[in-house]
Formats: structure tokens, sequence, C-alpha cells
């Protein structure tokens, strides 16, 4: 088998270590098998390479998203309803511009009826390219509006048994992790985001299910009293944490127990920047209340040591699937390094879904999924977010997207054979 080698890039591995110049990066099969200084590669006796000059630009793991909603369509008013064919096909629009965005794996958490796991099993068959998936199922909630709200993407469970049932619901279905709200919601009427909703009993009946099985579970918590359940009982991730800054010993037990943060900026932004015709104005109020803490609580959760792992929140209002990687620039405009960013969207991500053996960083064993870019992110974030400045998609050691012209040294076999174009 031919190697693959990459040289002259800038490589940022993703474990945060400083970018290192004229590199190399070799791949054989699915694998990275040498990820560093040029000068430390030789080619394996008895192998062949074909080298890919990168010079100029920068090499970086695949992002990572911990928190999409792959059905929903950034409308306005956020709904969620429809023909089931046609949120299928929404579905598969979504994964092509995440991954030509150079997203190669999110966490959905919240499909519609399950449709997610069947574009799922599609894409793992190679009927299409599309993000790595891991997904939640229907995400446990308490009876409320949002069900309404949400076609399909609510389970209601009132009561530990009723929480339990739900939970084995999501794992039968194939749910890689279970989602609970644990507090009220920005975008559904009616609820309150600062509010408490599952009792810290009915979320530790969710973390006992998934545990059974290895799982893990995501809680959707805005307020306080919600986080603090949502910690006690034993979740891993939690969603939004807009007012974690209301108790720094919470934020002490979450950076000693290794419980993420996935803070999701870009929902709060996408809403409350320039002109956003047709949002309610109960959803553009909440926006504004909530916004201000939201950055303060990442600022304070980066400062006492919570790990913090990328999440947008696609597709709320305005918030499209493919423009994932501006959450890396509200990230850092809430004081988080630019190179904490991109570990928040490497190999932090990866930890929050448990997938850190396999994802998240350049390093020999890992899967081959990364991204050749034209400007190193280092120096602008924003240019992540830039789908012309997106060179090269690899995900398991083919590419799938393309986007710098020309297609000099990549031969055939690389090339993925349901690939996305990013025209």
């Amino acid at each position: 088998m031919t190697i693959t080698v990459f040289k002259n890039a800038t490589l940022i591995d993703g474990t945060g270590a400083a970018p290192l110049k004229h590199s190399i990066v070799a791949i054989e099969g699915d694998k990275i098998i040498y990820a560093g200084a040029a000068d430390a590669w030789k080619t394996p006796e008895g192998k062949s390479a074909n080298e890919i000059d990168l010079t100029g630009k920068t090499i970086l793991p695949g992002l990572i998203d911990c928190h999409v909603h792959i059905a929903a369509e950034s409308l306005p008013d956020s709904t969620l309803n429809g023909p089931w064919g046609w949120t299928t096909l929404v579905m598969l629009r979504h994964a092509q511009n995440t991954l030509a965005a150079g997203i190669t794996t999110i966490r959905d958490v919240g499909g519609r009826h399950h449709l997610e796991f069947s574009l799922r099993k599609a894409a793992e068959a190679g009927w299409f390219a599309a993000p790595r998936m891991s997904l939640a199922g229907k995400l446990l909630s308490i009876t409320t509006t949002g069900t309404e709200w949400y076609d399909g993407m609510y389970r209601e469970a009132d009561g530990v048994d009723e929480v339990r049932k739900a939970a084995r619901e999501q794992l039968k279905a194939g749910a890689d992790l279970i989602k609970v709200l644990a507090t009220g919601a920005v975008l559904a009427p009616g609820e309150t985001p600062g509010a408490a909703t599952f009792e810290l009993e009915e979320i530790r009946a969710a973390v006992v299910e998934a545990a059974k099985v290895g799982k893990i579970v995501a809680a959707h918590a805005h307020g306080i009293d919600g986080i603090r359940n949502a910690v006690e009982a034993g979740a891993k991730t939690i969603e939004h944490g807009t007012y974690l800054n209301q108790d720094p010993r919470v934020m002490e037990r979450m950076a000693r127990e290794g419980i993420f943060l996935v803070p999701t900026l870009k929902a709060g932004f996408d809403v409350i920047e320039g002109d956003k015709p047709g949002i309610p104005d109960w959803i553009m109020e909440k926006s504004k209340q909530t916004q201000e803490d939201a950055m303060l609580s990442i600022r304070k959760a980066y400062e006492a040591g919570v790990p913090i792992a990328m999440g947008t929140d696609a597709a709320t209002p305005y918030n499209f699937h493919g423009e994932n990687a501006m959450e890396l620039y509200y990230m850092s405009q809430a004081g988080i390094s630019a190179m904490d960013c991109i570990v928040a969207s490497t190999k932090n991500a990866a930890r929050a879904l448990g997938w850190e053996d396999k994802l998240g960083t350049l390093e020999a064993g890992k899967l081959a999924d990364l991204l050749i870019v034209g400007k190193n992110p280092l120096d602008d974030l924003r240019s992540l977010a830039d789908r012309k400045n997106i060179g090269y998609v690899m995900q398991g050691g083919k590419f799938v997207t393309r986007q710098f012209a020309g297609d000099e040294g990549i031969p055939e076999e690389l090339m993925a054979g349901a690939w996305v174009c990013c025209s």
C-alpha cells in the first residue's frame, strides 16, 4: 500500500503544541502513521510514498462540532415540522455542507423521529460523504411546549420510571448518548432558560441507564440550579451553561471531574447581530438577555480549568450548517486563546464524545481526518469559516471535498467514491 506524505505544511496537531513548520504528515490506509518534523521522517523500508507538497498551507485535524441538530432548518422561528421526506433531504444537505466546511465529525443532540439514524447508516455504507455522527436520538424533557414546537425531537418523560423508559428507547434505537433538558430553553415558547425542569433523581436515572451500556449524558442547562442538578447527577457535558458564572464551586467541580462545557455562543450571536427578519420577539428578547452571561460563563470556566468542547447549536435561527467554525471566533472573543479554541474543536471535542482514541489530533494511530487550509487559523480564526480557505478535507484517509484549483499530486485512489464538491 502506497503511503501518502504531506510535506512542507505548517502543522497544528490539535494537542495544543506550538505550530510546526516544514512538517510531515504520513498516512497509510485510513490511519496516520507519522506527524511531526520533516527531519525525523523516513519512508519505511519496502514502502513507496506519494508526496504532496503543501508549501504555504496549514494542516490541522478535522473539526468536531459537539452540538448540532441536523434535522432542523435554521428557520427564523426555530420550528421543526413538515414531511419526513423533506427532513431527510434537509439532513443530507446539512451533512454535506458541514463536511465541506471542514467539520468531519458532529454530535447531534436532538434529531427528528430517529431519521438521523438512517442518515448515518447510509453514510457509513458509502452512499454519500458525510461527517462522522454521534447521535442522541430524541432529547428527554418534562412535559412542555417544546414538543409542539419541534415535532419529533422531544421525548416527554415525567418521573424517574418514565425517564428510564425514555432513555432505554433512545439506546435501543442506537443512540451514542442521552440528551436531557435540565432547564428551560431560549427557543421554546413559554419556557424560562434559568428555570430547572428535570429534578436531580430524574437526570440521575438517565445517567444510570446510559452507563449500563457505556454511554454518557449531555445536559442542556442554562440556569445554575439545572447545571448543579446535572453535575451532581453525573452528566458528562453541560450544553450552553449560560449562568454557570453564578457558582464558582460548580466550575471547580467540573474542572476536577472533567465535566465538559459546550458553550454554543454562535446560536445567540446569529439571532442578535445584524438584520434578522422573521425572528419572534420572544426569541430575540431571551437571546439578548442570556448572551452576556453566556460569554462571561465561558471565560470564567476557562479560567477555572473547565474543559471546553466546541458546539454551535446548528440549526437554530440563521445558524446555518456549514458555518460552524465561526464558533471558534466567538470563543476567542470571550477570552480563550486561539490555540485553545482549536483544541476545543479537536482534541477536547473528541474527548467529550469519548472518541479520543481515534480522533481529535494528528498523531500516529489516529484516523486520518484532517483539513488543509490556505491561511494559518492562529492568525485569524474566522478564516476557518471561509469556505474558500478550506482547500481539502480528508476523512479516513480519503479526500471528501476539495476547493483549491487543480488536482496536481492527488491520485485518483485517494478520492472518496462519494465525495462532496464545494463550489
